[in-house]
């Protein structure tokens, strides 16, 4: 007897992406070893994002849906929140412009086999620009990212369009969704190192476009790679704010009864360190609150002094 393929219900959040998504998409779905189930919402596409989906709309294992614009955290939100919830199956997240190569799910779902309980995998990435010119890996052969927590938590590490997840973690993610706009995958990665495991895959398996148009990141050029310290500098001023903050607000409200008294003091300092001086010394001057390397812990000791941790 032929076993039973696991399936996997990719989540895909798409937005003005039309250069890019129908290669995305196609990729997807010749994912090999594994049924698929995807499921996509437009975040309000102004392009011919809906007109190019169109293509796939009567195949029996997608499912698009238009929404209005609620910008991406809100919007792969609402995909996991909706996601069917299916035992013993496995979710994916999916950026609208990469390339899939096609063992991508199984290598996951290989990996996360092995694990019991709540369970994530992420993996390296072959970062490409624009026109599938190779940059480089995202992550070097050393890199081994760690599980302690609230380490793991300030990291910040995990491409989310490599993620993978078991069922118990969207069990998880379903129980609380979140008021305030937060990064879906820092999300899912904090619930899986508080509560479950985090598996790392050296591997890359999938083609990782990097340019103009990104949503995330540095942008296209070799600066992705090696991003010098202006880099660094021009994304922290640019890019959003308060997210370690907002995202320990609604670990706590959405799990605080299942945290351990550790996890929970933890959060409250990051959720609270803004009006509360104690928590803020905590997090300058206390060794538990630092990050992978001392770019990052430092990183993260700026961003508590400017309160736009």
């Amino acid at each position: 007897m032929i076993p039973e393929k696991p399936t996997v219900v990719v989540l895909l959040s798409t937005y003005n992406g039309a250069k890019f998504v129908v290669e995305q998409v196609k990729s997807i779905l010749a994912q090999t070893g594994v049924n698929v189930l995807l499921r996509i919402r437009d975040d309000g596409s102004k392009d011919d994002t809906i007109s190019l989906l169109s293509q796939f709309a009567d195949l029996e294992n997608v499912v698009i849906t238009q929404g209005k614009n609620v910008g991406w955290k809100k919007s792969f939100t609402h995909l996991m929140a909706t996601a069917p919830f299916i035992k013993g199956a496995y979710y994916a997240f999916s950026d609208q412009d990469d390339l899939w190569h096609e063992e991508k799910l199984m290598a996951a779902v290989d990996m996360l086999a092995k694990q019991a309980g709540p369970a994530v995998y992420h993996g390296n990435v072959a970062i490409m620009d624009g026109d599938l010119n190779f940059l480089g890996n995202r992550f070097g052969a050393d890199f081994h990212p760690t599980a302690h927590f609230p380490e793991s938590f300030l990291d910040g590490f995990g491409v989310g369009a490599t993620m993978v997840f078991n069922a118990e973690i969207l069990a998880l993610v379903q129980q609380y969704e979140p008021k305030q706009a937060t990064n879906h995958d820092a999300l899912v990665m904090a619930l899986g190192n508080m509560f479950g495991t985090v598996v790392y895959d050296p591997d890359a398996h999938i083609s990782y476009r990097r340019h103009a148009g990104t949503a995330t990141g540095f942008g296209g050029d070799a600066s992705a790679i090696k991003p010098t310290l202006m880099d660094r500098y021009r994304r922290y001023q640019r890019g959003p704010k308060h997210q370690f903050s907002i995202r320990a607000q609604e670990l706590l409200a959405g799990y605080e009864p299942q945290m351990s008294s550790a996890q929970r003091k933890v959060l409250n300092d990051i959720a609270n360190y803004q009006t509360n001086l104690a928590a803020k010394l905590r997090l300058i001057f206390d060794p538990r609150f630092k990050a992978t390397g001392a770019r990052k812990t430092l990183q993260i000791k700026y961003r508590v002094l400017c309160n736009t941790l």
